[in-house]
């Protein structure tokens, strides 16, 4: 049986096309390469079976790039205004690199009641082709930089990220990110020998005493001031328990947790990410929606 999340899983729906960047920390590349085909159609019909399912679930539109089809990002932020309209009440962020002309900006503006957010990224070496800055001022949506660092040297240049954005009223934080590639379950917590962390808070004088930390069973946060985190996770994240107990010593032997609901490009509905998922058993997860 299935661990669900009290409102459901976060539900992350590929966007319809690969990105023409080639990051070396990217876990979706493979899978846009592997699988070029696109069903808008059965991808909109899985969104809505998720909302039946879970109405108070996190959409995620992630890619790829969102912004290179943005009449097929907007078809999929239409159907969430209806769901919306209807008593559901999704989240919707977008990851993107933000790639556009002016244009594009207002689009996105049109669509400020049903997008919660903007995942921009912006790495300190050019890994991504950027718009210009000034695009982040005609936004009426709240942003938040989502900054890879890549190696321990980029950790050294992680203060002149933040001076870049400090004057940006719409960037509400700045999350510098782990190569998620080489992150799994026998090195996630191993925050003593994480070389990126020591440096980052070297960076910003800092110590680990001095920070937050937030757990869950597959990623982790490090607070290092109101606005700026550091974030690490697993490139997959569904866990399996294997002879332990819940609360009340209930065996939960061969139960799985789901915390992310893929919708790929063709439409499937997959329990975890890339070659780790697979189709999305419905029936537990409604079971397991049932038992929060």
């Amino acid at each position: 049986m299935y661990i669900v999340p009290k409102d459901g899983a976060t539900v992350t729906i590929f966007a319809p096309y690969d990105c023409k960047n080639n990051c070396p920390f990217c876990i979706n590349k493979k899978d846009y390469k592997d699988n070029p085909a696109f069903d808008m159609n059965k991808v909109i019909k899985s969104m809505e079976v998720m909302n039946k399912i879970t109405p108070n679930c996190d959409f995620v539109i992630t890619g790829g790039e969102p912004l290179a089809s943005i009449h097929l990002l907007e078809r999929m932020l239409m159907s969430i205004e209806l769901m919306n309209l209807q008593g559901a009440r999704h989240k919707v962020f977008i990851n993107t690199t933000l790639p556009v002309e002016k244009k594009d900006i207002y689009i996105l503006n049109k669509w400020k009641n049903v997008i919660t957010g903007l995942n921009i990224s912006r790495h300190v070496k050019d890994y991504v082709v950027e718009s210009n800055d000034i695009f982040l001022s005609y936004l009426q949506i709240p942003v938040r930089i989502n900054c890879v660092l890549y190696t321990q040297e980029e950790a050294t240049y992680a203060h002149e990220v933040v001076d870049r954005f400090k004057d940006f009223s719409i960037v509400n934080g700045i999350q510098f990110r782990d190569n998620y590639v080489g992150v799994g379950f026998d090195n996630l917590y191993n925050m003593e020998s994480n070389k990126i962390l020591k440096e980052l808070l070297k960076d910003f004088n800092k110590t680990m005493n001095e920070c937050e930390f937030h757990y869950s069973s597959f990623r982790w946060d490090c607070q290092i001031a109101p606005n700026i985190k550091f974030h690490r996770t697993m490139c997959y994240s569904k866990l399996t328990y294997h002879n332990i107990v819940d609360e009340n010593n209930n065996p939960l032997e061969d139960m799985i947790e789901i915390n992310d609901v893929i919708i790929n490009p063709r439409g499937d509905i997959l329990d975890d990410w890339n070659e780790h998922g697979g189709i999305l058993d419905l029936a537990q997860y409604k079971e397991g929606i049932k038992h929060k």
